[in-house]
């Protein structure tokens, strides 16, 4: 089994920390860098999986801190949380894009900007033009 690229390597910890499954992992690896993974092989750099029993020290304290942070900024509802919201809005934008739906994209992105409370979209959609002063009128 040839080793992966300290980078690839952190991006499937991380991936796995944050609850992705090993086939969601396995297909974002594809699509991100182009390697062609197992979920088997995806699963072996879970630590709390059996086959990641063997993981080494530097990973498994990543995913473990990686696990904090997330579950620090979760909310006992996940789609209550703004974090899991603009993951999975992250996630179906990148989708709509791929399929060349550039304005379910564009909808997706506006809907992201409102999650972290852009509040100037809403300012150039009723004055048709950006308010350049940072105050909302």
């Amino acid at each position: 089994m040839a080793s992966l690229p300290g980078h690839v390597s952190a991006y499937i910890v991380a991936a796995l920390a944050c609850f992705d499954t090993p086939e969601q992992v396995a297909n974002a690896v594809k699509q991100r860098y182009g390697l062609v993974l197992t979920r088997q092989r995806i699963e072996a750099w879970h630590p709390e999986r059996r086959a990641g029993a063997k993981l080494g020290t530097r990973w498994r304290t990543m995913f473990y801190e990686t696990r904090a942070r997330l579950l620090a900024e979760l909310d006992d509802i996940p789609i209550a949380c703004q974090a899991y919201r603009l993951r999975m809005l992250d996630r179906v934008a990148t989708q709509a894009e791929a399929m060349g739906n550039l304005l379910l994209a564009a909808r997706i992105i506006e809907q992201a900007a409102r999650e972290v409370g852009d509040v100037r979209l809403s300012d150039v959609r009723r004055t048709g033009k950006e308010n350049t002063r940072g105050v909302h009128e």
